[in-house]
């Protein structure tokens, strides 16, 4: 049988981790290894942790100084041992059911990353859908949609290479683990279980709230870095327009687009080879077209001959057979 490891980065969350552990010890296929990593927390929780453990062999304890959540992650990384490993946040719940159906998913279909919907409680209560296709995943990490929801991931070991969570970034360091995953080997394959599998956390204090504003910056220092890993080079204004147009679904300046354009044509060609899905190809190029219609025919003409052959068929297939203005 597969061994499973199960890696928790912790910091001030004492409150929490009670019930977060115990989420993990009612699985109906238990966890082989709980990688704990106590990041220098001032509150109680190595107290807490330390008399858990006592009671349950399987958690694996390591305290360390506080570094952030990337370098606590990356220590528990290197402890873990299992196969597959399955990540989770310190404040969250699994619902018991989690761990058996993720590895019956991943071996059913091949994959090797797998993440599911989640549901949100505590500051605001909603169900968080995800996409569940490979090449849709794939389309969204470079075009900035929604991708894998770190908490809910259990991973193969082997899929991960060399690659660790990037040190030092105070925001998208789940976002550019998971693109350096799938950069660094593009024939991975990943999926989103279409149902809920964990109760996420949300309270007012939490990074993803505090930081946005620095998100933008982020994106674009990671796309910048590790997108000539497939051969694809961007200008610092490209990938600025980039995240303007599919981030923010803001309209581009007519000369920024025509600056664009070249790394649009990169992406959705390097895209639709990796994926084989042209109709995701044809999409993109048709929300770009809707986002810029306000520039005219000019730009309308300019992005069509950018796309090519990806350009909408139906949108062919009128201007072939409109008849002429007079």
């Amino acid at each position: 049988m597969s061994r499973l490891s199960v890696l928790i980065p912790v910091y001030n969350a004492a409150p929490y981790l009670k019930e977060t552990l115990e989420s993990l010890f009612a699985q109906t296929r238990p966890a082989d290894q709980i990688v704990v990593i106590n990041d220098g927390s001032t509150d109680q929780s190595l107290e807490l942790l330390q008399q858990l453990q006592s009671k349950e062999q399987r958690i694996q304890l390591i305290d360390q100084e506080n570094a952030g959540v990337s370098a606590a992650r990356n220590r528990g990384l290197a402890v873990c041992d299992g196969d597959f490993i399955a990540l989770m946040d310190a404040d969250d719940i699994c619902l018991p059911e989690r761990f058996a159906l993720q590895l019956e998913t991943m071996q059913a279909q091949r994959l090797d990353i797998c993440g599911s919907w989640l549901r949100t409680f505590g500051r605001s209560e909603r169900e968080v859908r995800y996409p569940c296709d490979d090449a849709e995943l794939k389309w969204n990490y470079l075009f900035l949609g929604r991708t894998l929801p770190n908490p809910t991931v259990m991973m193969r070991r082997a899929a991960l290479g060399e690659v660790r969570y990037r040190e030092g970034l105070a925001f998208a360091e789940d976002y550019g683990f998971f693109l350096d995953v799938f950069l660094s080997d593009p024939t991975i394959r990943m999926g989103n279980i279409p149902q809920t599998l964990l109760n996420y956390r949300t309270h007012a204090q939490q990074a993803s709230q505090r930081l946005q504003e620095r998100n933008q910056d982020a994106i674009v220092g990671l796309l910048l870095s590790l997108l000539p890993k497939v051969g694809i080079q961007a200008s610092t204004q490209q990938l600025h327009s980039h995240y303007q147009i599919w981030q923010q679904r803001k309209a581009l300046s007519s000369e920024l687009l025509q600056d664009y354009l070249p790394l649009m044509s990169k992406l959705a060609g390097w895209l639709s080879q990796q994926t084989g899905d042209k109709r995701l190809a044809t999409l993109h190029w048709a929300t770009l077209a809707k986002y810029h219609k306000a520039l005219g025919k000019e730009a309308r003409a300019s992005i069509e001959q950018a796309a090519g052959a990806d350009w909408p068929l139906w949108r062919r297939m009128i201007e072939r057979l409109a008849p002429p203005r007079l």
